[in-house]
């Protein structure tokens, strides 16, 4: 793995294809993109982010640029993507030296103001609240734009169904093999998944519950500056179950005092933009014992990140989950 500072002497190379001229450059996060402020003249600052190899190719990343700039023409708020010098939004750069040198692909979005409402991972603190109405309103937007736009031919994103979040080969690897659980844990988890999977085949994908989602809301990816919140990282967007979408962002209060509450501020702000029906909003749990058994997987495939050492909380919230499963 390379090291903090070969990943910004990597952003320092590619820099100028965007005509960019660096003052400095700084190691905002590492999770499964590497991502970096650089500060160049007058003070001006953007987001350059170096993708994890493997994970989305050129064209699936030009696609995530397309789509996010049609929100932004909606009024979402988003940050939308520089273009290059000589066209598209993305080029390739070295990272490391000698046998340690990987490639990725880098891309340049607009600098967002604020911070994170919360991590993905770790549980939100009870102020957050406040803003689960306008999470609601933002995941309904999105919803809402679906319903109008047309993809671009050649468009291509993931898609998180049956078969991508608990398929043979799910998109965030195979949670109930991860090597670090006990035997029991394999067995609990693979009862769990069995459970889910009935479940899941039971929900339509017609495109009016299935369709273009952000498919990480947490609130990591939520910025919040005063009042206003935007969303970031649609590095995961694809095509899902709509209550998938509200499942994510509420994940971070599971187990909290505060949780219900949460849940009937983002339904409401949810449904003030666009109707959600009852068997929607019940599926919601049903996404909630997905999310957690699903980020075993992820996390158990990067055990090189710093999120790494949240792997024993992870492992607690998917047995809780699947406990209430198989004991249901």
């Amino acid at each position: 793995m390379p090291t903090p500072e070969e990943f910004i002497q990597a952003a320092t190379a590619a820099a100028p294809a965007w005509g960019l001229h660096p003052i400095a450059i700084e190691l905002l996060s590492h999770s499964e993109n590497v991502v970096c402020r650089v500060v160049f003249g007058d003070d001006k600052q953007v987001v350059m982010r170096l993708h994890r190899p493997g994970y989305n190719n050129i064209i699936e990343l030009e696609s995530e640029v397309q789509w996010v700039a049609s929100l932004a023409e909606a009024g979402m708020p988003v940050p939308t993507a520089l273009p290059l010098l000589d066209g598209g939004h993305y080029c390739l750069v070295d990272v490391g030296v000698n046998d340690d040198t990987e490639q990725r692909m880098v891309g340049v979005v607009e600098w967002v103001e604020g911070s994170p409402l919360g991590t993905p991972l770790a549980n939100a603190h009870e102020g957050v609240v406040d803003h689960y109405a306008t999470i609601g309103k933002l995941a309904g937007k999105i919803r809402e734009h679906h319903t109008n736009w047309n993809p671009p031919q050649g468009f291509q994103r993931r898609r998180w169904d049956l078969e991508g979040l608990l398929g043979d080969e799910p998109l965030w690897g195979r949670f109930w093999e991860a090597e670090p659980l006990s035997g029991a844990q394999k067995e609990l988890f693979s009862a769990a998944r069995d459970i889910l999977y009935r479940e899941l085949s039971g929900l339509s994908t017609e495109p009016d519950r299935f369709g273009l989602i952000h498919s990480d809301l947490h609130l990591g990816n939520l910025m919040v500056d005063g009042d206003d919140l935007t969303v970031i990282d649609f590095d995961d967007a694809g095509f899902g179950w709509f209550s998938h979408e509200l499942a994510c962002a509420l994940h971070p209060g599971i187990g909290e005092p505060w949780f219900v509450e949460a849940e009937a501020a983002i339904i409401e702000g949810y449904s003030s933009v666009h109707p959600i029906s009852q068997d929607e909003i019940e599926s919601i749990h049903t996404f909630l014992a997905v999310r957690s058994l699903m980020i075993v997987g992820w996390l158990a495939a990067r055990p090189e990140l710093p999120a790494y050492t949240y792997f024993p909380l992870v492992v607690a919230g998917a047995e809780a989950a699947a406990d209430a499963l198989t004991k249901h």
